[in-house]
Parts: C-alpha cells; structure tokens; sequence
C-alpha cells in the first residue's frame, strides 16, 4: 500500500494529525505572542550607554559594511589571544527587556549563597546579583538543562568563574560586572591566565560608565563551543553546508532603576564566529538561517520570562 492508500484508509488518523498540528502552531503564536508583549526586542540603540555589550558592538572592533541577524551592520573582531588582525565578527544580536518591581528583585535573598568577595553595598549592583541568580536557577530547570547542567558549581561573580556547563566545553563563564553608582567597570584585563578564555577582545567601558543619570549596574558572562564541534561544523561549512553556526559570545544582564518603585531589566546576546574557517584565505560572512535566528530570539525571550517568573515565584514564597 502507497503512501496516499494508507492516508485514504486512516482519514481519523490524518484528520487527528492536522488537528494536532494546527493547535502546536496556535499555541506556538499565542506564546509567542505573550512573550513579544512582555519581553519585547529592543534595538542596540535603546540599550544603557553604559552598556558593556553596546560599548562591545560600537567600540570594541571595526565596522563591517557586511550586515548581521538584529545589526544594520556587524563588527569585525581581534581574537582573544592574538594581535590586532580582524579574525571574527558578530553575526547576530539580540536584547530583551520587561520591566520589574524593585522589591521582587530585592527579595531574591542571594547574599546566603555569595562568597564574601562577592557582597556587596552597592544597591544597583546587587539587585543585578539577584537577577543573574534568578536566570541562572530559571535555565536549570529549562529544555537545556540535561544538557548543559550535569555539573553546577557554586554561584561567583569573580571574573573567570564557571556558571554552567561543561568547565572544558560548551560552558559560561563571568567576564565581571560593572556599575554606574560607584564607576566600577569591565575590566577584561583581569581576567586568570588557567580559565577557560573568550572567543574575541571584549574592551573596558569605562569610558562610558558616566553615560547614566540613573542607578544602572550589569554583568557579562561568556560562553564558548568546544574546538573539537566546531572543527565539524567548520569542515561541515567549507564542505557543503550553505550557512554556518556562531563560535561563541556574550550575554549581559542588566538593572536600570526607573523609579522608586521599578526596575528596567534587559537580557542581551551577542553572537561571535571566525572569519577564516578551515584556514580558509577569504572572509567568511555566512550566518545561521533566519528561522534559525528567530528560534534563538524566541528562545531569548522565554529566558528572561521564566527568570523574572522565577523571581516572582520566590518573593512571594
């Protein structure tokens, strides 16, 4: 029997498939929906100027005619380790923001589970602690957990600590914290010669710092693919592949008090990828699919929901 026989003989078995379907792409809209109106996308523009991200994106590299997912334009980047040669760029960003109540972020009782080095006086700075607490607890018990939680170490914002993930491969990592209440900022240097590095430069924003009327504060982690994926991901490329999968990047959060009563929050992304793949001679601009970038937008937004759902969720316990 063909294909066609069999859906001819089974019209409940297909009439209960498409009814399936059609209720996943209703519920797939809805949800997306809801987070569009609570988490929307904001552009690289709207972020603080203080923004070590933003300061990354418009200071940290050359401009690159070449567009990126969620860019007008990319940036071409310095490896971490290497000179000043242009080896990487951003092909796609993306930031997030919903607004909070200051006593659901206060609420979160974080300094329990910090070292001593880590507390801190500095308000702004601390509702920040909170709310990467509260993302990283929210993540734990998310899709990817099985596969990226096998073994969780202690919560440290010292520049260089392991925050999930495999400490040797697909893992992130903190890079620091900045705040504009008492000018403290991004300070790649510091980071310890034995942990595992970022992919690209990442610049201080100092300079930027003073950019805020407002209390505002952040943290920058990083995260990085295993050498040994993306040797087959990069061959896979070169070979026959039409598109190309990011290397690594950057994720920052951050706490922008707007009142006395409310807090901005805002979840940012930032995507990296070489140049030269396979040692290649010619810059490689390919990105990841567009469908593909939305997934990683959506899957963005429903981050920061179930980490401010989580914050919720404890200071009403």
């Amino acid at each position: 029997m063909g294909i066609f026989g069999f859906i001819q003989s089974q019209p409940r078995l297909l009439g209960g498939a498409i009814s399936l379907g059609a209720l996943g792409v209703a519920a797939a809209f809805l949800s997306k929906r809801k987070l569009d109106q609570t988490c929307p996308r904001i552009p690289l523009g709207a972020l603080p100027k203080s923004s070590a991200c933003r300061n990354f994106i418009e200071n940290g590299g050359e401009a690159a005619a070449q567009p990126s997912w969620g860019l007008s334009q990319s940036t071409l980047l310095s490896s971490w380790l290497g000179n000043s040669d242009k080896t990487h760029w951003i092909p796609s960003f993306v930031a997030i923001e919903t607004e909070v109540p200051i006593s659901v972020l206060e609420r979160y009782g974080l300094n329990a589970r910090l070292s001593q080095d880590d507390i801190t006086n500095d308000a702004p700075l601390r509702l920040v602690q909170n709310l990467v607490a509260a993302f990283l607890d929210a993540r734990a018990t998310g899709p990817d957990s099985w596969l990226l939680d096998q073994d969780v170490p202690p919560l440290s914002f010292s520049p260089g600590s392991h925050l999930f993930g495999n400490k040797s491969g697909l893992g992130a990592f903190m890079l620091g914290v900045w705040s504009t209440t008492t000018g403290r900022d991004i300070q790649p240097q510091t980071l310890p010669k034995d942990v595992t590095h970022p992919l690209a430069q990442f610049p201080s924003n100092q300079n930027v710092i003073g950019g805020s009327q407002t209390g505002t504060a952040g943290a920058v982690i990083y995260w990085k693919v295993p050498h040994a994926t993306m040797r087959v991901a990069d061959k896979a490329a070169v070979d026959w592949l039409p598109w190309r999968l990011m290397q690594g990047g950057y994720q920052e959060f951050i706490v922008e008090k707007i009142s006395d009563e409310k807090a901005r929050v805002v979840y940012v992304s930032v995507e990296c990828a070489h140049l030269f793949p396979q040692g290649q001679s010619k810059r490689d601009f390919r990105r990841v699919p567009w469908l593909f970038y939305e997934a990683h937008d959506l899957y963005a937004q429903y981050l920061l929901y179930s980490a401010v759902r989580q914050l919720s969720r404890i200071s009403t316990a």
